[in-house]
């Protein structure tokens, strides 16, 4: 068997090892017209490599070209599967047509090739003398077989294999690095179709994150709203393409108004999915009940049998009586929201009234709770993207920043949507140019 000598390959290489680079130069022989001859078959192989994007055509066009430069019946390209064996990914005749999908050929040659990590050549003499052949290869009545890996970027696709039943030519180095750098030329096509590949799938999934990204931003209240005397403004950043932060605010009926913000557990696009049925869910709901008793049982069961384990979503509704000024509320496991009342400078808290939407089957909330509101009250709700907000050393934004925020923003008379700005501005001072590892939600109401 003849081999070609070679170092080994460094796994960190970028696009072309130095080993890969030099099977191109050692087909030069100092034979000027085996030379020529090299050069063109290179330069004809390039031209294949350039002269379409569709793999399989491409593929059949580099066996053919090969089967064609050394002389032989048959060429196959054989690539690495994930379990280590090699399958049949092209297999041509010297006629130009595909063989059968399972050929019969030496298994022996690539797997010594694959090991070695070098191009081989085994041959029969013109007068039957064996110089050099495995018995697969006898078996078979092969009189020649070359074989050299395939391979991109310092990493082994494959093999490239090629044999027939009479002798052909003799095989000489340079034929031989000839054939290496037909591997070689071969395996850059593959890699490069592969990035190419790669790059329009990213391209694809970034328009459809931009595309979901929009919807989801349609289905957000498209800025502040007045409902009777009451003035509302909301704001949701996500920390990636799209997030599982949602709010709303709408109107119940002629004296009432709905306000929710909600977070689901996770990031990307499920929770943002997610986060799009609840919406719907708790829409249609209260379009058809006009009330929030009994509406977290059906939504935690609807929940329970959409979403995946492990998910879950915390959410706050209110529904405000504007001629009563009664807030009557769910809160599943959310944030708790803050009530500032001017008048008397003074904060309270909506507490959670029931766990987790998503987390418990056909658990109910109980009776809906109310409280009493005075107008000129602030309402703040938010998700816990923003009081878990860090700073650079690790601290946490945290709920007193809010208030203080708060108090003094309604203190020069700011209106919901600059209390909202303002809250934005400080996180983001406290956080000082760090990214934010969460959704960011707000919506501020002053009744």
């Amino acid at each position: 068997m003849t081999a070609m000598a070679g170092g080994s390959r460094d796994p960190g290489a970028r696009w072309l090892t130095p080993e890969e680079l030099k099977r191109f130069a050692e087909c030069i022989s100092g034979d000027a017209a085996r030379d020529q001859a090299c050069l063109r078959a290179l330069m004809e192989t390039v031209s294949e490599v350039l002269g379409t994007t569709d793999l399989d055509e491409l593929l059949r066009r580099l066996v053919d070209h090969t089967i064609k430069t050394t002389g032989t019946e048959r060429g196959f390209l054989l690539l690495l599967q994930e379990d280590g064996e090699l399958k049949v990914r092209t297999a041509r005749d010297r006629y130009g047509r595909d063989l059968e999908r399972n050929p019969v050929l030496s298994r022996s040659v690539p797997e010594k090739v694959l090991h070695e990590n070098q191009p081989v050549v085994e041959r029969v003499s013109g007068d039957g003398q064996v110089l050099d052949i495995t018995q697969s290869v006898a078996a078979m009545r092969l009189r020649q077989v070359m074989c050299s890996p395939v391979s991109a970027r310092g990493r082994t696709l494959g093999v490239l294999y090629a044999d027939s039943t009479f002798g052909g030519p003799e095989v000489t180095h340079a034929n031989l690095w000839l054939f290496y750098a037909q591997a070689g030329l071969m395996g850059m096509a593959i890699e490069n179709h592969r990035l190419l590949e790669e790059t329009l799938q990213a391209r694809e999934m970034s328009h459809q994150l931009r595309v979901a990204r929009d919807i989801q931003k349609r289905l957000l209240p498209a800025g502040p709203a007045r409902f009777g005397s009451a003035e509302l403004a909301g704001v949701s950043e996500p920390s990636s393409r799209v997030g599982g932060d949602y709010f709303d605010y709408f109107q119940v009926d002629a004296g009432r108004f709905g306000l929710c913000v909600g977070d689901v557990s996770g990031h990307g696009i499920g929770p943002a999915l997610v986060m799009s049925n609840v919406r719907a869910h708790l829409r249609g709901l209260l379009q058809t009940r006009r009330s929030l008793g009994g509406l977290y049982g059906l939504l935690n069961r609807a929940l329970c049998n959409e979403l995946t384990e492990g998910m879950f979503v915390s959410l706050f509704v209110g529904v405000l009586d504007s001629a009563k000024m009664v807030l009557e509320f769910q809160n599943a496991g959310h944030t708790a929201p803050i009530i500032y009342r001017p008048s008397d400078d003074s904060f309270r808290t909506v507490p959670p009234t029931a766990p987790a939407l998503g987390l418990i089957d056909d658990l109910s909330a109980g009776p809906c709770p109310a409280m009493s509101v005075k107008s000129g009250d602030v309402l703040v709700c938010y998700t816990d993207g923003v009081t878990e907000r860090h700073s650079p050393e690790g601290e946490l934004y945290g709920e007193d920043r809010i208030r203080t925020v708060v108090r003094h923003a309604v203190d020069r008379g700011a209106s919901p949507a600059d209390i909202v700005t303002a809250i934005r501005e400080d996180c983001e001072k406290h956080a000082r140019d760090l990214p934010p590892r969460d959704d960011v939600t707000l919506v501020v109401a002053r009744l």
